[in-house]
C-alpha cells in the first residue's frame, strides 16, 4: 500500500512538472501573437503618432526636444527610463549630423511589448549639395514600447532584437 502511494505522487509529481513546464515555455512567435492579441487600432494611431510626431521635431531642428523624450528599454525589468547622458550626446550628434530635411516612414512591426520597429527613410542633404544625381538618405529607427498601456518612445540600442526580414525589404 506503502509503495502504491509513494508511486502515485512521484507519477502526480511528474505530471505536474510537465504540465507547468509546457506552459511556461512560450516560442518567441507565440509570445508575439500574444502581445499582438492585447493591442488595438488606438495602439497603432498613438504608436505612430509618437514617432511621426518625433521626426516631424527634427525636421524642425527641435533636436533637443527629441532627445529629451527618448528613453530606453531594459528588457530584463521591463521598465523605460530616461536616456543616459552619454546616449544624449550620441543621438544629439547623429540628428545634427544628419538632420531631417525629409523623411518618409517605411514600416513599421509590432513584435513585444520592449521590441518593436518603426523605420524611416530620411533625406539629409539635397543632391546639389553633395555633388550627387539623388539625395542622399539613411534611416531612423525607433523603438515604441507598451508599458502599463502608455506608448513611450526609446531607441534601438545593441541589446534589442530587429525585425531584420522587413528592415531590408523596399
Amino acid at each position: 500500500m506503502k509503495r502504491n502511494f509513494l508511486l502515485l505522487i512521484t507519477v502526480l509529481g511528474f505530471l505536474l512538472s510537465t504540465s507547468c513546464s509546457n506552459k511556461k515555455a512560450q516560442t518567441r512567435d507565440d509570445q508575439i501573437e500574444e502581445f499582438r492579441s492585447i493591442l488595438s487600432s488606438t495602439d497603432t494611431t498613438q504608436m505612430l503618432q509618437l514617432c511621426d510626431n518625433a521626426m516631424e521635431l527634427l525636421k524642425d531642428n527641435n533636436i533637443e526636444q527629441v532627445v529629451a523624450s527618448l528613453f530606453e528599454y531594459n528588457d530584463s525589468t521591463h521598465e523605460a527610463r530616461p536616456i543616459s547622458d552619454a546616449t544624449a550626446k550620441h543621438y544629439t550628434r547623429m540628428f545634427r549630423m544628419f538632420p531631417v530635411l525629409s523623411f518618409t516612414r517605411r514600416y513599421f512591426s509590432f513584435m513585444l511589448e520592449g521590441c518593436n520597429d518603426v523605420l524611416y527613410d530620411v533625406v539629409f542633404a539635397r543632391a546639389e549639395q553633395a555633388g550627387t544625381e539623388n539625395d542622399p538618405t539613411t534611416t531612423y529607427m525607433f523603438n515604441p514600447v507598451r508599458i502599463n498601456g502608455e506608448w513611450k518612445l526609446c531607441v534601438k540600442t545593441l541589446n534589442d532584437e530587429i525585425d531584420i526580414h522587413k528592415t531590408f525589404e523596399r
